[in-house]
């Protein structure tokens, strides 16, 4: 399994989702991971969460998934996150809700790459700044070497390794395998950093490479779902310009 998609922060986006697994079945991708937060702003939970539990990809805890699971959370929710956060848990089963609160939190997939929805060492903790990249890539590297560490929960597309950030355009970014390296695919269902496009990410284990994708996918569509819902208009027209 040498192609490997990194999915995370789909919030409940079913248009995103599915134009997202469509790009993935064109690149003839082997295997994929969900990196967190697959509920919360959107208006469609049941359908994203019964498409990856179809599809059998393995997922993180991100901190709305929680929310929406059992109630549990650190950060503090605004109000137009908890109006979701309600909409989504009345749609959802018990065996939905039981499965989102059962999540982990952490996972590795192979010698020295490893899955989060924040920061390794904690779930909610958002990495941000520079100083923010250099001691947690520090922190891993003195725990066991060097590797890989994929993250979400910002929904912003981040490629760092080890000591400064690089490029996340088209071009394939080369893994040092002598740093710890740290990526963020973006976010599927509510992109921040000004693209309002779908975003993953490819990691090729032969070729040492990971890529950084952006999806074109029917924004109106999701985007009337979530008025029609009774959701903030915010949620809604915050997906036209990817922020």
């Amino acid at each position: 399994m040498s192609r490997t998609a990194i999915i995370s922060d789909i919030h409940s986006n079913w248009q995103a989702l599915r134009s997202v697994w469509s790009r993935i079945d064109d690149l003839g991708i082997d295997r994929v991971f969900c990196l967190g937060d697959i509920v919360g702003y959107g208006a469609r939970p049941l359908e994203c969460l019964g498409f990856l539990q179809e599809k059998g990809v393995p997922c993180i805890q991100g901190n709305h998934d929680a929310l929406v699971g059992d109630g549990s959370q650190s950060l503090k929710f605004n109000e137009h996150s908890l109006v979701a956060v309600e909409h989504n848990r009345a749609l959802l089963t018990e065996e939905n809700l039981a499965y989102l609160a059962g999540l982990p939190i952490l996972l590795q997939l192979e010698d020295r790459v490893f899955l989060a929805h924040g920061s390794p060492d904690e779930r909610d903790r958002y990495l941000i700044y520079r100083q923010d990249f250099r001691q947690v890539s520090a922190a891993m590297f003195r725990d066991g070497g060097p590797g890989i560490c994929f993250f979400g929960h910002t929904h912003h597309p981040v490629a760092f390794d080890g000591d400064g950030f690089l490029s996340c355009g088209p071009d394939p970014i080369f893994i040092d395998n002598t740093e710890m390296m740290l990526f963020n695919p973006g976010s599927v269902g509510q992109p921040r950093d000004g693209d309002p496009r779908a975003a993953f990410l490819v990691w090729d284990k032969e070729e040492a490479t990971i890529t950084f994708e952006r999806v074109e996918y029917d924004i109106e569509r999701a985007r009337e779902e979530i008025l029609a819902a009774g959701l903030p208009d915010r949620l809604a027209n915050r997906l036209l310009v990817g922020r």
